[in-house]
C-alpha cells in the first residue's frame, strides 16, 4: 500500500458539497483519470476504509468494505474537476467467486446526481479490473452504490479506476480520510473492553470486590487488565460513549484495615507487566516500578523507573453520594500522586446535593508537616454555596497533575502544578505548590500515579444505590529525565547489550509437557505471550491452543537473540492439529513471523494490540511474515506468501498485512482438512547479501507446499521472537478457552540454529 504523510484530512460523505472545477471536456482520449478522494458515510469496516480503493494496491487486505444494513451504501469518488468520463473499472473483493450488486451515478457539483448505470451485478469471474463502459458524460463526482453480494450484505471493492479525458489534475500527496462513525466519544469503541480502548499495560486496578474472600479489596494486575478484564459491577466500558467506567460503592471491601474508604482505582505501574519487578520494595526505596522527584538524591533517581512526571485525564463525574455525614457527602477523589506512605496530591471533585455544580480542590499530605488544602474551582466546605463556575455532573473536563523540578541556585525545588481544562478549552490553573519542605526529596521515598473513583463517604445508609461513578475518556502519564542541575545527574541510559554469535543447536523445543505457558523447569521450554488478548492462549499438558474461532488472535514467544553469521539458518518448526471447523476462502489467514526484538524489554510479556488500540512496541521490528491461505474458493490459488515488516506504524504485529511489504508468493496449491496434523516451517538464512526467507507446509511426512525468496536489501542479522496469528472465522467455531473446536492446537514448537 502507498505510504502517505502522517497529517491526514478527515471528510464525511454527508459533508461533500463542492463548487465544480470546470474544465474543457471536449476531448477524444480515454486515459486513466486522477481520483483525488474516495469517501463514504463513515460506517465502513474499521480495517477497510474507502481511500483504500485508490491506493494502487490489489492486496485484498487493502479494500473498502461497508455493510448494507437495510439500505444501499455509496462510495463517492472525486475527480478533482469536471471531466469527460468514458468508463469505470472496478476490482471487486472476491470478484472471482461471487457477484456484487451495484449502480453508478454521476454529478458535476456533488449535490445533484444523475443515474449512469442501473442496478446490476458484477460478472463474478475475475479478481482483476472489471470494465464498465457507457456514453460520454461530464462529471466531477462518481457515486458507486452497492447493495451487498450473493453471499452477504457487504459491499467490498479492492480498486477503482476512472477513464476518460479532460484537464490534468494533481494527485494529493496525502489521502483524504473518511472519519469513522458509529463509535463513542474520543474515538472510543463502546463494544470493546477498557483494555482495548486504553493502554492499561502501565496500570493495575483495585475494586470494592472481595471475590476471593480474604477480607481485602481485590486487585487485577497489568497484563490481565490490558488483555480486556472487566467487572460489570465496578469497571467496564460505557455502552453509550465507550468511556472507561469506575463505580465505587461505599459498602465494598477496602484495601487494608488502615483504609477508611472504598475505591475503584488504577495504580500506575512503570514495569508494564514485567512481574520480575516488584510493585514496591522493603524500606520504601524506589525501584523500576515507581518514580521520584528530580530533587531526590542521585542514587534514588538512578534506581527509579522515572523522574518527575505528568498525569493527564479527560473525564466526567456522573454520580456522587447524596446521603450520610455532612463532611463526607458528595466527594470523590479522581486523581492522586501517592508516595510511600503519604499523598503529595489528592484531587477531589465534590458536589453537594443542594448545588447544581461541583467544586474541584486538592489536598497535599506531606511526609513531614501538616496537611494543606488548595481550592481550584468553588469551595470544599460542607455547606458551600453553589459555585457559579463549577463543574456539573456529566460535564466533560480534563485535568493535569505535574511534578516538575525548578532550579534555584544549586538546588532543585520540587514544584506541584495542577490545571483544570473545561470542555470549551478554558483553563483554571492553580498556583504552583512548593514541596521543598514536604519531606519527599530523600532516598527512601517513591511515587506513583492513581486515577479512578476513590469514594470519600463511608456513612451512606444506602451504599448500593448511593455511590460514586466516574467515566474516563482519556488517561495517560509520562516521566522525564533527571535535572542536569549541579549535584543532580540524569539517570544513565542502559548500555547496549552485546549479543554473542549464534551457535548451531537447539534454541528451544517446547512440547508443553508441563501444561504451562511459562519457561518451566524443562531446559527446552519457552515462554508464551499473547499479542491480542488473554483468551488467545489455551494451555494443557501436551498442547498449546491458539484460540480464535470468530476472532482474530495471536500468540508469540521470545528467546535469546540469535545473531546469525553468513550461511547460518534460524529454523522454526511447528506441529499443529486443525479443529473440526475450518473457514472457507480465507486469504492469508494463518500467519507466522520472526523478528529482531531490538532489546525492547516490554516484549518479554503479554502485550495486547488491536486495530482500535495498536501497541507501538510492535512498530518497526525488523522481521518477516509468511502466511498461508485457508481453503480458497479457487483451490489452485492457495500459496505461501512472504512479507517484510516495514517501519509503518501499525502497532499490530501479525494482526494485519498492512505495515508489510509483499516480497512474493508461490508453492504448490494446498488445502487444510479438519482434525488433521500438520507441520510447518519458517526459516531465515543469512546470505552474503541479504537474507533468504522460506516456508513449508507438510502432512503425514509429505511436503504439501514450499516457497522461498531472497531479500537482497535486508540487513537483518538477529532474531529473538517467533509469533503466530490466525484471522477470524478461520479455525474453529468457538472463541472461548476450554471448549472444543476453538482453534489450532500446537503439539510442538521448536527453533534451531543450523550451519
Amino acid at each position: 500500500m502507498k505510504q502517505f504523510a502522517a497529517k491526514l484530512t478527515s471528510i464525511c460523505l454527508t459533508g461533500v458539497l463542492a463548487t465544480p472545477a470546470l474544465a474543457n471536456v471536449a476531448c477524444e482520449a480515454n486515459d486513466r483519470l486522477t481520483i483525488i478522494s474516495a469517501t463514504d458515510d463513515g460506517f465502513y469496516d474499521e480495517a477497510h476504509a474507502p481511500h483504500n480503493v485508490i491506493d494502487g494496491d490489489f492486496d485484498p487486505a487493502s479494500r473498502w468494505s461497508n455493510e448494507s444494513q437495510g439500505t444501499p451504501k455509496a462510495l463517492l469518488l472525486d475527480l478533482g474537476a469536471v471531466q469527460t468520463l468514458k468508463g469505470i473499472n472496478i476490482a471487486w473483493y472476491q470478484g472471482d467467486t461471487r457477484r456484487s450488486q451495484f449502480a453508478i451515478e454521476t454529478s458535476v457539483d456533488g449535490t445533484l446526481f444523475e443515474p449512469l448505470l442501473p442496478f446490476q451485478q458484477s460478472n463474478g469471474g475475475t479478481l482483476a479490473f472489471e470494465p464498465y463502459a457507457f456514453d460520454d458524460v461530464d462529471a466531477q463526482f462518481v457515486r458507486i452504490i452497492g447493495n451487498g453480494n450473493e453471499s452477504n450484505n457487504w459491499n467490498s471493492i479492492v480498486e477503482v479506476a476512472a477513464l476518460g479525458c479532460g484537464v490534468p489534475v494533481e494527485a494529493p500527496t496525502e489521502p483524504v480520510l473518511t472519519e469513522r462513525r458509529g463509535q463513542g466519544m474520543f474515538e472510543l469503541r463502546p463494544d470493546l473492553p477498557p483494555g482495548e480502548n486504553f493502554d492499561l499495560s502501565g496500570w493495575y486496578i483495585t475494586t470494592p470486590a472481595d471475590d476471593d474472600g480474604d477480607g481485602r479489596a481485590d486487585s487485577v494486575y497489568e497484563n490481565e487488565l490490558a488483555a480486556g478484564w472487566t467487572d460489570e459491577r465496578y469497571f467496564y466500558t460505557d455502552p453509550a460513549t465507550g468511556g472507561m467506567v469506575f463505580r465505587s460503592t461505599p459498602a465494598g471491601a477496602k484495601t487494608s484495615a488502615n483504609t477508611n474508604y472504598t475505591r475503584t482505582e488504577l495504580r500506575g505501574m512503570l514495569r508494564r507487566g514485567d512481574y520480575n519487578i516488584e510493585t514496591r520494595i522493603d524500606g520504601g526505596y524506589p525501584n523500576l516500578n515507581n518514580w521520584v522527584f528530580s530533587s531526590a538524591p542521585a542514587e534514588a533517581q538512578a534506581a527509579a523507573g522515572g523522574v518527575d512526571g505528568i498525569l493527564r485525564a479527560t473525564l466526567a463525574v456522573n454520580q456522587v453520594t447524596r446521603q450520610g455525614r455532612g463532611f463526607q457527602v458528595g466527594r470523590v477523589i479522581i486523581g492522586q500522586i501517592h508516595a510511600k506512605d503519604d499523598e503529595p496530591i489528592r484531587l477531589y471533585y465534590r458536589k453537594l446535593p443542594q448545588n447544581k455544580y461541583g467544586s474541584i480542590y486538592y489536598a497535599h499530605e506531606p511526609a513531614t508537616g501538616r496537611e494543606e488544602w488548595v481550592e481550584i474551582i468553588g469551595s470544599r466546605a460542607d455547606r458551600a454555596p453553589n459555585p457559579d463556575d463549577g463543574i456539573a455532573l456529566d460535564e466533560v473536563f480534563s485535568y493535569e497533575i505535574e511534578v516538575r523540578g525548578a532550579p534555584e541556585g544549586d538546588q532543585i525545588i520540587p514544584m506541584l502544578h495542577v490545571k483544570i481544562i473545561r470542555d470549551d478549552g478554558t483553563e483554571v490553573v492553580a498556583d504552583p505548590f512548593d514541596m521543598r519542605d514536604s519531606g519527599f526529596s530523600v532516598a527512601d521515598e517513591f511515587m506513583f500515579f492513581k486515577a479512578g473513583a476513590y469514594s470519600q463517604n463511608n456513612s451512606s445508609p444506602e451504599p448500593e444505590t448511593d455511590f460514586d461513578r466516574v467515566i474516563f475518556y482519556e488517561l495517560d502519564y509520562e516521566h522525564g529525565p533527571a535535572s542536569a542541575a549541579d549535584g543532580i545527574q540524569p539517570v544513565a541510559a542502559a548500555a547496549p547489550v552485546e549479543i554473542p554469535p549464534a551457535t548451531a543447536g537447539v534454541v528451544f523445543d517446547d512440547s508443553f509437557a508441563d501444561g504451562s505457558r511459562d519457561d518451566g523447569a524443562d531446559a527446552t521450554d519457552t515462554n508464551w505471550w499473547h499479542t491480542t488478548n488473554s483468551s488467545s492462549l489455551d494451555i494443557a499438558p501436551g498442547a498449546l491452543g491458539l484460540v480464535s474461532g470468530g476472532s482474530g488472535r495471536g500468540i508469540r514467544t521470545t528467546f535469546a537473540p540469535q545473531m546469525l553469521a553468513e550461511g547460518q539458518t534460524l529454523l522454526a518448526t511447528f506441529s499443529f492439529t486443525t479443529p473440526e471447523t475450518i473457514g472457507e476462502d480465507r486469504d492469508s489467514a494463518f500467519r507466522i513471523g520472526m523478528y529482531d526484538k531490538l532489546g525492547r524489554a516490554a516484549l518479554e510479556g503479554d502485550l495486547s494490540a488491536s486495530s482500535s488500540a495498536p501497541n507501538t512496541t510492535y512498530d518497526g521490528l525488523p522481521g518477516y511474515m509468511i502466511d498461508f491461505d485457508i481453503n480458497l474458493a479457487d483451490a489452485d490459488a492457495a500459496n505461501i506468501d512472504i512479507r517484510k515488516h516495514t517501519d509503518d506504524t501499525r502497532g499490530r504485529l501479525l494482526g494485519t498485512t498492512g505495515g508489510y511489504a509483499h516480497l512474493g508468493g508461490g508453492g504448490t496449491p494446498y488445502q487444510f482438512l479438519p482434525n488433521q496434523a500438520y507441520t510447518g516451517t519458517m526459516a531465515v538464512t543469512r546470505m552474503a547479501e541479504g537474507v533468504q526467507i522460506a516456508g513449508t507446509l507438510s502432512a503425514d511426512g509429505e511436503t504439501l507446499s514450499e516457497f522461498a525468496i531472497v531479500d537482497e536489501s535486508s540487513d537483518l542479522t538477529t532474531v529473538g521472537m517467533l509469533a503466530f496469528h490466525v484471522n477470524s472465522n478461520t479455525f474453529g467455531s468457538s472463541k472461548e478457552r476450554d471448549t472444543d473446536d476453538n482453534g489450532l492446537e500446537f503439539t510442538n514448537v521448536r527453533v534451531d540454529v543450523i550451519e
